[in-house]
């Protein structure tokens, strides 16, 4: 009997160790020539992380418009008709430069941002004149989102001769970014990364017809002098499909397609880059982000693309954090040396504590702020607190139900208002105030399991 309890209890030591382990330093599978921790990042707020301070203005390019003798408009791409006027055109004309039109641009910038998955973001509008501040957290993803978000997402498919609008942003459903496997031979495979456009019902029709018109046909030529000689050659009528008016590609269809699909490939990659891989995605996302929200009704440029490094340092952090460790071991030893056998578990669970709080934070994409940080600190002495006291009820109180029962009480009397106080914060729209709210919440439900 001695012996099943001692086992279970070197087992339980083992899985808080490795919990523990886990936490702390992560693990680490072997990618390529390199290690790498495959455990999820943190989301740190932009008050640990620093952030990026870009800012966007109403454009005030101006391009050159061709007319010919009828005055009528010449396309770009017509390098036949003769030029018999030109002018420069502003290409944010004043009609569109009002205050509905800043506020849809707002909108569509928001509905990016989330969904290239920007968990907090600040942005600040001139009613103005438009001009536009995002504040936005730094991190891996950041010049890339960065990148897109100045684009004004003008979707089309045009004739590649005439330069004839086909099909544009009102045509397309939904846009979907994924990838597959595409096997070369017996032995070696790659992943293929695609965008889907689904066109809506108007849209599915135009590019049925699309696929229909614009095919790569044969013809047979005969040279009538001689009669001798004939010679295959190949028509190929052409759509070009344009993104801000710059091409992603021209090309022609070979059948029709009449669901209203079109998948766009970015690449081919190695099945086992994953890394690579991951990038090709995340391209892939985002330019399903940018076509899915609308195209803004204004071009702007960058005027500033800023970083702003964290006001707290790594080293504050770190200095914080041995200081906060030194108190909490201070606090462990006085536990062992005031009760003894009962003190000795107060280390091993409080070491818990934090590495299960930890892991909590990591996969449950809380933003981490330094308000965040005090919250950690603040759950950890509510958990010391509740150990505490049922350490000292089990000393004093012979009948174990009876010391068990004390310690839930005061345990619940204590967390219950903090619980609730932190589930108000976390709806907080100041991210500081919520993310010490969300935090809590978590931190008082593992500090329960000391019940």
């Amino acid at each position: 009997m001695k012996t099943n309890k001692i086992l279970k209890m070197v087992l339980v030591i083992l899985i808080i160790i490795l919990i523990s382990i886990i936490s702390f330093a992560g693990i680490f599978v072997k990618d390529k020539n390199k290690y790498k921790n495959i455990l999820k990042d943190y989301k740190l707020g932009m008050d640990l992380s620093g952030s990026r301070m870009l800012e966007l203005k109403v454009s005030d390019e101006k391009k050159t418009v061709n007319y010919d003798a009828e005055g009528k408009e010449i396309a770009s791409s017509d390098t036949e008709t003769a030029v018999a006027t030109s002018e420069e055109k502003a290409i944010n004309s004043e009609e569109i430069l009002n205050k509905e039109n800043f506020n849809e641009c707002k909108k569509v910038l928001e509905k990016r941002l989330n969904s290239m998955g920007v968990d907090y973001y600040e942005i600040r509008m001139d009613d103005e004149n438009g001009k536009m501040v995002l504040n936005l957290p730094e991190n891996d993803d950041t010049d890339t989102v960065v990148g897109q978000l100045s684009y004004q997402g003008k979707f089309e498919i045009v004739d590649s001769e005439t330069n004839e609008v086909l099909i544009t942003n009102d045509d397309i459903d939904y846009v979907k970014a994924g990838y597959g496997s595409n096997s070369n031979s017996a032995t070696t495979s790659s992943i293929v990364v695609f965008v889907n456009i689904q066109f809506n019902k108007e849209g599915t029709q135009k590019f049925k017809d699309i696929t229909n018109k614009y095919v790569e046909t044969e013809s047979t030529e005969t040279e009538e002098e001689t009669n001798t000689e004939t010679e295959n050659t190949t028509n190929k009528k052409e759509v070009t499909m344009k993104l801000d008016d710059s091409t992603i590609l021209t090309t022609s269809f070979e059948t029709e397609i009449s669901n209203g699909l079109l998948q766009l490939s970015l690449g081919s990659n190695s099945s086992s880059d994953t890394e690579q891989i991951q990038d090709t995605l995340k391209r892939a996302n985002n330019l399903a982000a940018l076509l899915n929200n609308g195209k803004l009704p204004i071009v702007f440029e960058t005027n500033e693309n800023q970083y702003i490094a964290s006001e707290i340092s790594n080293e504050n952090i770190i200095f914080y954090a041995i200081s906060f460790a030194v108190i909490a071991v201070i606090g462990m030893i006085y536990i062992i040396i005031r009760y003894k056998a009962n003190g000795i578990y107060a280390p091993i669970y409080s070491i818990l504590h934090i590495a299960l709080l930890l892991l909590i934070i990591r996969y449950t994409n809380v933003i981490l702020t330094v308000n965040g940080l005090i919250a950690i600190a603040v759950s950890y002495v509510l958990g010391y607190i509740a150990m505490l006291n049922r350490i000292k009820n089990y000393t004093k109180i012979k009948d174990k139900k009876q010391a068990y029962k004390k310690s839930m009480i005061q345990t619940l009397l204590m967390l219950i208002p903090i619980f609730i106080i932190a589930v108000v914060f976390t709806f907080n729209s100041w991210l500081p105030i919520a993310s010490f709210g969300t935090v809590m919440v978590w931190g008082t439900i593992v500090s329960l399991l000391y019940m």
